[in-house]
């Protein structure tokens, strides 16, 4: 009993769809932390000088 060609050509254009947005937002997200991790280096690192 196998599966129809198109069932199986749906189901991994979907399944690849879904890791590429997956690794999209988890981009998205490292380069937001990285930048907030730096900016709260940056306002941290000038208060500290008196």
């Amino acid at each position: 009993m196998l599966l129809p060609t198109p069932t199986v050509r749906r189901f991994l254009l979907l399944g690849l769809m879904l890791a590429s947005l997956i690794a999209l937002a988890d981009g998205i997200a490292r380069h937001e932390l990285q930048r907030a991790t730096s900016v709260m280096a940056f306002a941290g690192g000038g208060g500290s000088d008196e």
